[in-house]
């Protein structure tokens, strides 16, 4: 029920009822044509009479009425508390006291009596009437209440029939499950209950892969700035549990009763992008690379714990998930500005969501295909960052949701990598603030920042793309991580706190030859009331002021006006009384000195608000490399073409420049190409096949600029020659310009440790002395340049044992073939092929070889196998002793003890295991041909893997028995 009705009357108030919300249901459903069609005085008549109800019209303290205020800016009246703001005019308010104030303002022009339609969120209230026709439904709802302890208490007492799933005491908010009928008749008539929504379950955006270190200055930070690594920064990643033991996280996940029990590549990748070791290779290197972990997961929608978060030294948290289309100020999104208005050092960090190409079905900006489609409620919060994604092309991708807000509001506010989707932007964005907070705490006595000013840094430093200036698409631009950390060690920023109507002013000086100035302000806001038509509460201005003309600049604001030509309008500079950061740009401004100007408008609670400010400027006429800066950045083997980036900054768009590269440090040059509109800021380049030390240079009309030098040769891959119980012999190839080599290992830290020096391309570690497992190498270069450190390998999943890598035996005919695939030969004087008995004791020889140089494969055959199972070993001696394979066990009849199908598989596609029944169970292991274990599990007959993100190429897979012999081992290829 939706109004309070007396039995006796119940049947003919019912009537009524139903008559009264289903033309208001058709209202609602044409919302919008109403609205452009309609007087104003009617679309607020129409608005009033939704929620108003048809009761006595009596005044009681504590009871709910609907107000419709004569003006916009009459709205303070002390008598009453203020719930809900419907629009600019209407609002639903609790009277304080019984008194007749509503009848006595000079503000109200009418009241009524409120029905319990206010308390439904947007999309509640468009599907209510399904749910009360749907009786016996059980359905999950948030809700939040005046007193949240009491509401529930109050549910118990009168036996109402719920489930109580979570609770968030911060905001009165929490999570139950009951049926439809008893929420919308019990639940809803209570006066403590002041907000309802249908429960959403979140999920993670898309399948992610790694990244291109060359986007957002990722590279260039990393190689120029290296202390900026997060050390001392916990981010917290809200999702699914990472795998603790990927090498590039382990060690530095913390413990937590928030996690979820359920292991994810999802969160495993999201937290390698945003602070992986790389210790696995370069593409395993986050950005904070040196943070910590708290994991949570996001089956709770709300925020963690505060007090939580706290202890665990969360500063930052990741939130690569989505739910629905939720265009309003629920219960999520109040709880998340609550939370952070309460700790203005922690930031949140959400992906914008992949539904770019959809359209929101309720609110101001429903139905308008591309726009206003973020995913899930907590994305409206105002003291949040929410990020959109770009693709390795650097254009924005389609799936990207983007803006407005439900009020307006600019979402996403920056963009980042994310070719997958945006979960990868948004742990991009997340790494990239741990980082400045790591900067700041270093030179600020270890205390945490603002995250009003890691914002304000953020969103001043990105670079435009797509339409000029910001657009609810990409925010306020591509994140640049260089220029955030540089102009946060050089402190262009500064901030202080406001009272109503104070002003706080700052001089800087602008010089001659400037391209670009720009000044970001931001701060974090106090939480609006629940479902509010507006969620700013403490409204502050920013106005830059030219002191020798007096010529004032505001700052950049879009078309709210709910139509898709309005929202692709460029921005024009005008008051914002919308958002919580503004922003003011020029282009080449004249040079002078210049006021910041931040003036409090409207504070309304805390007597006090405080803010940051970042500024920022670009000199004319310069040119910088961004890509490559590092050997690792060219690599043949990913791609054979290079992707040459720069910025710069040019007041001609048509001017071009001409490319060249050197390979004898600057004495001679050979163009690459002439001509290339500089403005475009990069040009692909087919990287010749070549080992030498490159430097690029641009030749244009204000100059020539220089990259830093780069190493262009293969990536030095680390082998594994032999494994054996005491040693095991590790080798690579010969760099061009390697004078020593640095061998790494990873033990019991949680990065990489350089162990030894060789001038050799092998070593041979003796175990008692170096009993780690994953190594890698890094050829030192006579030239001082950095080269790239090979991928680490972990030495037990190469595929290598003592000398010999396979042995694997297979039907010719009536005979049985062994094929014994070996790995390495110095020292080899015999290779034996044996025939066994099923314990193991020794039949027959089957043939013996000695080694010959270069060939690693040898061959024998079994001409009278037994009928059933036969076991075959071969014996290696070398030097000293003997060493044997394992024991394989192969059926006379020729069938393989498991078969694969589909095999070729398409990449994605399920494949099938299925093995011979008389063998019972047994365990499977699949590696790649790098000897990385892609899989493992229990097998009993059959089995299936969907393949998913595995990369195209040749698998190999060992059954063993449950005594841990290998019994089979065969390959199989996804296309």
């Amino acid at each position: 029920m939706i109004a309070s009705w007396h039995k006796k009357d119940f049947a003919f108030k019912s009537t009524m009822y139903c008559l009264r919300m289903a033309l208001m249901l058709s209202c609602f459903l044409f919302n919008n044509l109403l609205k452009a069609q309609l007087p104003g005085d009617l679309i607020q008549d129409t608005e009033f009479n939704k929620y108003s109800s048809s009761n006595a019209k009596e005044l009681k303290a504590g009871h709910y009425y609907v107000i419709s205020f004569k003006e916009n800016d009459c709205q303070t009246i002390h008598e009453v508390k203020i719930i809900r703001r419907i629009n600019s005019r209407i609002a639903i308010i609790q009277l304080r006291d019984g008194e007749s104030t509503l009848n006595k303002s000079n503000c109200i022009e009418k009241w009524a009596p409120a029905n319990n339609l206010w308390k439904l969120s947007p999309s509640f209230e468009k599907w209510e009437f399904s749910l009360l026709s749907s009786k016996n439904t059980t359905i999950v709802f948030t809700i939040i209440a005046n007193d949240i302890d009491a509401l529930l208490a109050s549910f118990q007492q009168k036996q109402i029939a719920i489930e109580t799933i979570s609770i968030f005491r911060e905001t009165n908010a929490a999570v139950i499950k009951c049926k439809a009928k008893t929420f919308i008749k019990d639940c809803l008539e209570d006066a403590n209950l002041i907000f309802a929504d249908l429960y959403q379950t979140p999920s993670t955006n898309v399948f992610v892969s790694g990244y291109n270190r060359s986007f957002n200055t990722i590279n260039l930070a990393d190689y120029l700035i290296p202390n900026a690594n997060g050390r001392g920064i916990v981010i917290g990643i809200k999702e699914r549990l990472m795998d603790q033991f990927d090498i590039d996280l382990q060690k530095r996940v913390l413990p937590s009763i928030l996690a979820s029990t359920n292991v994810d590549y999802h969160s495993t990748v999201t937290s390698t992008l945003a602070g992986g070791a790389g210790n696995s290779f370069y593409t395993g290197k986050g950005i904070a690379f040196k943070c910590n972990f708290f994991p949570s997961t996001f089956s709770n929608i709300f925020p963690d714990s505060s007090l939580l978060l706290v202890q665990k030294n969360v500063s930052v948290q990741n939130h690569s998930y989505g739910t629905v289309l939720q265009s309003f100020y629920g219960a999520e999104a109040l709880s998340y500005d609550v939370q952070t208005s309460q700790n203005k050092t922690l930031l949140h960090v959400f992906s914008s969501g992949n539904k770019g190409t959809e359209s929101a079905f309720t609110g101001t900006y429903q139905n308008l295909n591309g726009f206003a489609n973020l995913t899930g409620n907590f994305k409206m919060a105002k003291n949040i960052v929410t990020v959109a994604a770009v693709d390795t092309s650097g254009n924005l991708t389609a799936f990207s949701s983007s803006g407005p807000l439900y009020d307006g509001r600019l979402g996403p506010q920056i963009t980042a990598l994310g070719p997958n989707g945006t979960s990868e932007a948004a742990a991009i964005v997340s790494g990239a603030a741990a980082i400045l907070q790591q900067v700041y705490k270093d030179s600020n006595s270890q205390s945490y920042p603002p995250a009003s000013l890691i914002k304000a840094i953020l969103f001043n430093t990105a670079d435009d793309i797509g339409r000029k200036g910001i657009d609810y698409h990409s925010g306020f631009g591509l994140l640049n991580i260089f220029n955030a950390v540089n102009c946060l060690q050089q402190k262009k920023y500064d901030g202080s706190e406001l009272q109503q109507a104070a002003i706080w002013t700052k001089n800087i000086s602008i010089p001659s030859q400037t391209a670009n100035l720009k000044i970001t302000l931001s701060w974090t806001d106090t939480a609006a009331t629940i479902n509010t038509n507006k969620a700013l509460v403490n409204d502050l201005d920013l106005e830059l002021v030219e002191l020798n003309s007096g010529t004032v600049y505001k700052p950049w604001q879009l078309s709210v006006f709910p139509n898709i030509d309005s929202l692709n309008k460029l921005p024009v500079r005008k008051r914002d009384s919308l958002n919580t950061a503004e922003q003011i740009s020029i282009d080449f401004p004249v040079a002078g000195n210049y006021q910041i100007k931040v003036t409090a408008i409207q504070i309304q609670t805390n007597n006090k608000q405080a803010f940051y400010i970042s500024y920022n400027w670009d000199t004319l006429n310069t040119l910088r490399f961004t890509n490559p800066v590092h050997a690792s950045d060219v690599d043949r083997l990913e791609n054979p073409n290079l992707s040459i980036k720069w910025k710069v900054a040019d007041a001609d768009t048509n001017t071009t420049g001409n490319l060249a590269v050197s390979f004898d440090n600057g004495i001679n040059w050979q163009t690459i190409n002439t001509g290339i509109k500089i403005y475009k800021q990069s040009f692909n380049w087919a990287i010749p096949n070549i080992s030498t030390v490159a430097q690029l240079r641009m030749e244009c009309s204000f100059g020539n600029f220089y990259s830093e030098r780069f190493v262009i040769a293969p990536h030095t891959k680390l082998n594994v020659d032999y494994h054996c119980t005491d040693s095991v012999r590790l080798s690579w190839q010969k760099h061009f310009s390697a004078i020593n080599y640095q061998l790494f290992a990873l033990a019991d830290t949680a990065f990489m440790k350089p162990i030894l020096v060789t001038t050799d391309t092998f070593v041979v570690l003796k175990k008692n002395i170096h009993p780690q497992d994953v190594f890698a190498v890094q050829p030192l270069l006579s030239s001082g340049l950095p080269a790239a450190r090979s991928v680490a390998i972990d030495i037990r999943h190469q595929g290598v044992s003592c000398f010999y890598k396979t042995l694997l035996g297979d039907r010719i005919g009536d005979s049985i073939e062994l094929n014994l695939e070996m790995s390495f030969l110095q020292g080899v004087a015999n290779i034996e092929f044996q025939k066994l008995t099923s314990t193991g004791a020794l039949i027959k020889i089957m043939g013996s070889y000695t080694p010959i140089t270069g060939q690693l494969t040898y061959l024998s055959f079994d001409a009278s196998p037994f009928s059933g199972m036969n076991y075959y070993k071969a014996k290696i001696t070398i030097n000293g002793g003997a060493v044997y394979t394992d024991i394989v066990g192969l059926f006379h009849n020729g069938k393989k003890l498991v078969i694969v199908y589909p095999n070729p598989a398409t990449k994605g596609q399920v494949i099938n295991f299925r093995m011979k029944e008389s063998l019972g169970t047994g365990n499977l292991l699949i590696t790649d041909m790098t000897g990385r274990v892609v899989s493992k599990f229990f097998m009993n007959t059959s089995a299936m893997i969907k393949s998913g993100s595995w990369p195209a190429g040749v698998y190999v897979f060992k059954l063993s028995n449950t005594k841990g012999n290998i019994i089979e081992t065969g390959k199989f290829i996804i296309q």
